[in-house]
């Protein structure tokens, strides 16, 4: 192997770049992965902006699989050829969130992609414990493992029952995922907000639910739960104001603007026993997320619409950006052009 590797590189907020890195050497109980797919999540838009904390100059990426190619000395359940996914969020587990059992608001997290180099380039290390074996599952599905696993826990957070009626506000991929998900786990229909038109007509090909444009079309007080996939405080405000039943629950997920304000209606809210629930992340759903894949609970081999070069990366995470509708999941499988 080269002792350098192709790596896109974050230097500030709103510029990349790609440069020849050192490639990294496992130690203790650490893997070194060969990347062979690595998503472009909405977080990585956000850090691209500045709008999410990252430490800078940054190798970003956190939604990755590929095969171990080394394991350091103290490594003692993956070995090499292994084909795994990554679980980005690695605790310390010995702060006081980690001992309550809150390992993904551990005070000391590592996080690669965010605070230490991640998926976008040729090799990545990471600890042992944050590898998965994802079996003949594609690579390209392998690297949907990260986000699946944050709406399994989301939708956990959520407590869909059995008949409920569901509403998913935006269907991009991770909307899409946690309909299926939020359909497998009983509900009656799932209904679709989305202004897109490309994404609009891909929600209403699934046959889940009806599909709206605009909160304006839906009528008050119709749904047991709603989740929010946008990260847009005023759907999240206009949800738990008029579109949840008595007792209904809405659920905030998509990533918000630093600045963002919910504005609620509070005696309306009050007087209904709303619930307003937030799910950051996820909490050690990486198994969950393999198997429900492998049984195909939840479909995900439809979501990844472009497979790219590590070169092109600058012009899709700008299309992500400006809302590109011909684009579903964007993965980087080639690392070396």
């Amino acid at each position: 192997m080269s002792s350098l590797m192709k790596s896109l590189v974050f230097p500030e907020p709103g510029k990349t770049a790609i440069v020849d890195l050192p490639r990294p050497e496992p130690q203790g109980d650490e893997v070194l992965i060969r990347l062979a797919a690595s998503g472009i999540c909405g977080t990585d838009v956000h850090i691209y902006n500045g709008d999410f904390a990252a430490v800078f100059p940054l190798v970003p990426g956190h939604e990755f699989a590929g095969e171990a190619v080394a394991v350091g000395p103290d490594c003692k359940r993956v070995a090499v050829g292994a084909r795994v996914a990554v679980e980005p969020n690695i605790p310390c587990n010995n702060c006081a969130e980690c001992l309550r059992g809150d390992h993904h608001y551990c005070r000391n997290m590592v996080v690669p992609g965010v605070n230490r180099p991640g998926g976008m380039a040729e090799y990545v290390v990471v600890n042992e414990r944050a590898a998965f074996d994802i079996g003949d599952l594609p690579f390209v599905q392998g690297a949907l493992v990260e986000p699946l696993s944050c709406v399994i826990h989301a939708v956990e957070r959520l407590g869909v029952g059995l008949a409920e009626r569901s509403l998913v506000m935006g269907a991009g991929p991770i909307g899409i995922m946690m309909g299926r998900l939020i359909k497998a786990r009983g509900a009656d229909r799932v209904d679709y907000l989305e202004r897109n038109p490309g994404r609009a007509a891909r929600a209403a090909a699934l046959g889940l639910g009806t599909v709206y444009a605009s909160p304006s079309e839906i009528n008050d007080r119709v749904y047991d739960s709603v989740a929010d996939a946008t990260g847009a405080s005023a759907l999240v405000g206009e949800a738990a104001n008029r579109l949840t039943r008595p007792r209904g629950r809405v659920l905030m997920f998509g990533v918000p603007h630093s600045d963002g304000r919910i504005v609620l209606d509070h005696f309306p809210v009050f007087r209904q026993e709303v619930s307003i629930i937030a799910s950051f992340t996820s909490l050690k759903n990486s198994l969950q997320a393999i198997d429900l894949m492998k049984s195909k609970t939840v479909r995900v081999d439809d979501l990844v619409s472009h497979q790219i070069k590590l070169s092109e990366c600058h012009d899709y995470i700008r299309r992500i950006e400006a809302g590109d509708g011909e684009l579903r999941k964007v993965t980087v499988t080639d690392f070396v052009h």
